[in-house]
């Protein structure tokens, strides 16, 4: 997976969805699958759930600016 693109991607819906966490991205599902149509877009991956681990680990390794940064 193009982690990069899915990087930009979530920077931007960020912005457009004030400041949303991933948590709130994560329980909310509406903005989940406006994210996830956007993500499968950018990356060329299909699997939500791929997608969706590969956001996730990306926080975890602290690659995501925090929330207020």
């Amino acid at each position: 997976m193009d982690t990069n693109a899915l990087l930009d991607l979530w920077l931007m819906f960020r912005r457009e969805h004030n400041n949303c966490s991933v948590d709130r991205m994560l329980c909310r599902p509406q903005f989940r699958n406006e994210f996830v149509a956007e993500a499968r877009q950018a990356t060329g991956v299909d699997d939500e759930e791929t997608i969706l681990w590969t956001l996730v680990g990306l926080r975890k390794r602290k690659r995501l600016p925090r929330v207020g940064t």
